[in-house]
């Protein structure tokens, strides 16, 4: 007889970096994951899936499917914290509901176009669906301090950190190298970077070698660009790379990931392979910043234009960047493990269901 609690979670999508954290949850609890867009991904599960139909409604999505209904066989339920996906949302306003429910997100405002918690004219529409759930699930503690004030209790507040999984890595490889990762788009500051590469190779031509792995709207420019200043021998373009054994290579011989404009889940990446990772302090985030600690296992530039002189500095002075590097790595393992992430959402299923 399985005694093992049955828990949900309703997603938009069912994403390959999620995998290990789910297949955790899966070996604790009777575990089902759904949702709308689901991947085609090879890495082993020990979970369950089922696939939604969506359509939208302007900006909000719903799903065929009997949502309401599915739920009510399931002792947990964890959703996307998101209001455009109203199906989900309005499950705490569901009279007669069995379960218990959680909201699962970065619990502020995050765009592209906005700061990190810049936007706060949704915070009363969220308290009207999120207040009437049994607990909330955050990407990082920030929102914390801000949901007491607004009324929750502190004890269903729970944080399950935002990370990915890295594979085993040569610790002793000499780094040497730079490292830009991500969708070459312009809110990335893929342009920015490149500029400061080339300032900082006027004023020393040893600087590290800089390896682009990604590919985007901005591909053709960047090569033109390389072509144009003449530095197809410092910077590669090497396309996208989705293989985790063949990004470690790259990661463990780079002194440093830089991304001048965003810090998302690149920043855990790097530090669990104890790379510094260089961003500006008004980089889009979704709250994967806060792992930096200016100086210490990473840096955090007041603005783009220090990137020049940054590039320098970590070719005049490389050991410091492998500290940062190893002290990144240090806090990677003490608290942001995908069994990190899994124990947030362990901890407020058995909140829930005690």
């Amino acid at each position: 007889m399985n005694d093992k609690k049955k828990v949900l979670l309703l997603d938009n999508d069912l994403i390959h970096y999620r995998i290990p954290i789910y297949n955790i949850l899966g070996e604790k609890f009777d575990f089902t994951h759904a949702c709308c867009y689901p991947k085609q991904i090879g890495e082993p599960m020990n979970f369950k899936r089922i696939t939604f139909h969506p359509y939208k409604i302007g900006s909000f999505e719903l799903q065929k499917d009997k949502i309401f209904q599915l739920c009510q066989d399931y002792d947990a339920v964890i959703c996307q914290g998101d209001i455009h996906y109203l199906q989900y949302a309005t499950l705490s306003l569901r009279p007669r509901r069995k379960f218990k429910l959680a909201f699962w997100g970065i619990g502020v405002s995050a765009s592209y176009d906005k700061h990190f918690d810049e936007v706060t004219k949704w915070d009363n529409v969220r308290d009207f669906f999120y207040k009437k759930a049994d607990a909330q699930v955050f990407y990082t503690d920030y929102p914390i301090e801000k949901y007491v004030r607004r009324g929750y209790k502190r004890e269903s507040l729970f944080v399950a950190p935002n990370t990915v999984e890295v594979e085993t890595f040569d610790e002793n490889v000499n780094r040497q190298n730079l490292l830009f990762i991500g969708t070459l788009y312009a809110q990335k500051g893929i342009m920015h970077l490149l500029e400061a590469y080339y300032d900082a190779f006027q004023e020393n031509q040893g600087i590290p070698q800089l390896d682009i792995i990604g590919k985007g709207p901005d591909s053709e420019n960047v090569k033109k660009w390389i072509e144009s200043k003449g530095l197809a021998e410092k910077i590669i373009m090497h396309g996208a790379i989705y293989d985790k054994k063949q990004k470690a290579r790259f990661f463990e011989k780079s002194l440093a990931c830089i991304s001048p404009m965003q810090a998302g889940l690149s920043v855990l990446e790097s530090q669990g392979y104890a790379t510094a990772f260089i961003t500006t302090k008004n980089a889009i985030t979704g709250g994967e910043i806060f792992n930096i600690e200016n100086g210490r296992n990473g840096v955090l530039l007041d603005d783009i234009c220090q990137m020049k002189d940054t590039i320098v500095d970590i070719a005049n002075n490389p050991q410091r960047y492998i500290s940062m590097g190893a002290a990144g790595r240090k806090h990677y393992i003490d608290c942001r493990k995908p069994s990190d992430m899994a124990q947030g959402f362990i901890n407020a299923v058995e909140y829930m269901t005690q």
